[in-house]
C-alpha cells in the first residue's frame, strides 16, 4: 500500500463559536484546499469531531520543515486567504490547538488517500476516523515503541481495526511562528478507521473484552504517559481524502440473474457529472443533461439503451448481454464517435447494487474498469470509476437517472 509521503503534518483542532462548524467546513471546501495545495501544502482530511459538536479538526502535510516555512506564508499572504480571514476567523473560539508531527516510520504516513471529490460532489456515506493521542512524559522512545508495536497494535488488531499510521511530536522550531504550536509536549497519535459507528462500537466491545489489553497492554502504558488518553471520533467531511476506504476489489466472478435490468426499460431523463481530466487527481467536474431510452430483448437475456447528450458530445449506445451457463452479465459500450465496442465489464446484482469489473486501455495504459449500478422503480444511478494502480478507485462518471412518467 502507498502511502503519503509528507515529512511533517499538522493535526489542527479549532473550536468554534456554537452552531457555526458547517458554515467554516463549507467555506474550507470551497476556498481552502486547492488555494493551499497550489501554495504546496497537502490538505490530507477535515472531519466534524463527533463528541464535541462545536469543534472543527483537519490535517495537513508538508514535504519538509523547509517546505512548510515556504509554503504556509505564502497562503496566509496570498489573496484568497486575505480576502476571507475575516469570514474564517469569525466563526473561531480558538485555533491554536495544533500538533507538529512526523511519522514513526519515516516514509509510511496517511494511507492511501481516497479520491476528493469536486466542490459540489453529493455528500458521501460517512465512515469514522478514530485518532488516540498518547501525551507522555518524555519524547517518545525505544521502550515506547516496543510498548506500541507489542500491545497496542495487536491489541487493536484483534479487535479489528489494525492503526493505519501513527505519529510522533516533531520537536524542530517552530519556523512560521505567526501560527502557535504545542512545542512544549511529547505527543503520539495513532489512526484507525472504520466503515460506520457500527464498526467502532463493535471495535470498543472486543478491545473491552480483550484480557491480553485489559490485564498487560493498557497497564503498561501507564508509565509513559503525562495525562489520560484522549480519542477524537472523527467524521470525514464530503471532500476529506483521508477517511475508511474498503479493501480494494476486482473480480471477474460475480454473478447475477436473468432479470437484473428489467428494471431499466423505458424512457429517463439523466444527469451526468464526470471529471474533465482522469488520472490525475483532478476534482474539476462538467455537468450536463441527456435522455436514455432502453428496451429489452430476447426476454431479457439482453437489452439495449441509447443515450443522448447534447451537441457536440453526440450519443453512446449500451449493449447487455447474459450468460445464462454462468449467471453472469456483460456490458458493452459504443460511441458515436467512433462506432467500435469497448472490451466488456462483466458481473451482477445483489440486492439493488450491481457490480461490474472488466479492463480497459486509457491514455496507453492498461486500466481496470469497474461499473457500480444503484437500482430503483423510479430512479437509479451509474457509476463508473478506473483503477490506474490495482489499489485504489478513481470515479469519473455518474450518471442519475430520473424515469420520465
Amino acid at each position: 500500500m502507498n502511502h503519503d509521503s509528507s515529512a511533517v503534518i499538522e493535526l489542527r483542532q479549532y473550536t468554534l463559536k456554537p452552531g457555526r462548524r458547517d458554515e467554516l467546513i463549507d467555506l474550507f471546501e470551497r476556498e481552502f484546499i486547492e488555494t493551499q495545495e497550489r501554495c504546496g501544502i497537502r490538505v490530507l482530511g477535515q472531519f466534524r469531531d463527533r463528541n464535541r459538536p462545536d469543534d472543527f479538526v483537519w490535517l495537513r502535510g508538508f514535504e519538509s520543515l523547509e517546505s512548510r516555512a515556504v509554503s504556509l506564508p505564502k497562503f496566509y499572504t496570498g489573496e484568497t486567504w486575505q480576502a476571507l480571514r475575516n469570514r474564517a476567523n469569525d466563526t473561531m473560539i480558538d485555533s491554536d490547538d495544533v500538533l507538529q508531527l512526523r511519522p514513526m516510520i519515516a516514509g509510511a504516513g496517511l494511507p492511501q488517500l481516497a479520491h476528493r471529490p469536486g466542490i459540489d460532489a453529493p455528500a458521501r456515506s460517512s465512515s469514522r476516523v478514530l485518532a488516540t493521542i498518547y501525551l507522555l512524559s518524555a519524547p517518545v522512545s525505544e521502550e515506547f515503541r516496543e510498548w506500541f508495536d507489542d500491545h497496542a497494535a495487536p491489541a487493536s488488531s484483534r479487535a479489528g481495526a489494525a492503526p493505519v499510521a501513527s505519529f510522533e511530536t516533531e520537536h524542530a522550531p517552530n519556523n512560521f511562528p505567526r501560527l502557535p504550536l504545542r512545542e512544549a509536549e511529547h505527543a503520539f497519535l495513532w489512526f484507525a478507521t472504520f466503515a460506520d459507528d457500527d464498526a467502532l462500537q463493535t471495535y470498543r466491545e472486543k478491545l473491552a473484552r480483550d484480557m491480553r489489553w485489559r490485564d498487560t497492554g493498557a497497564p503498561a502504558l501507564e508509565r509513559f504517559l503525562a495525562s489520560p488518553p484522549q480519542e477524537l471520533v472523527l467524521e470525514p467531511t464530503t471532500r476529506s481524502k483521508f477517511r475508511h476506504t474498503a479493501p480494494f476489489e476486482f473480480s471477474r466472478d460475480i454473478t447475477g440473474a436473468r432479470d437484473d435490468f428489467d428494471f431499466i426499460a423505458g424512457d429517463w431523463t439523466v444527469v451526468n457529472r464526470r471529471l474533465r481530466e482522469r488520472g490525475v487527481g483532478s476534482s474539476d467536474w462538467e455537468i450536463f443533461p441527456a435522455t436514455s431510452s432502453a428496451r429489452l430483448q430476447l426476454g431479457g437475456l439482453a437489452n439495449i439503451d441509447e443515450i443522448r447528450f447534447p451537441e457536440p458530445r453526440g450519443a453512446g449506445m449500451t449493449v447487455r448481454t447474459f450468460d445464462a451457463a454462468r449467471g453472469q452479465w456483460s456490458i458493452y459500450w459504443v460511441s458515436s464517435r467512433d462506432g467500435l465496442l469497448t472490451p466488456p465489464v462483466v458481473g451482477g446484482f445483489q440486492g439493488d447494487t450491481g457490480l461490474f469489473f472488466g479492463e480497459d486501455v486509457e491514455g496507453g495504459r492498461t486500466v481496470k474498469v469497474r461499473f457500480t449500478w444503484t437500482r430503483g422503480a423510479r430512479a437509479a444511478r451509474w457509476e463508473q470509476a478506473f483503477s490506474y494502480d490495482d489499489a485504489t478507485w478513481e470515479t469519473n462518471w455518474t450518471m442519475d437517472f430520473t424515469r420520465k412518467l
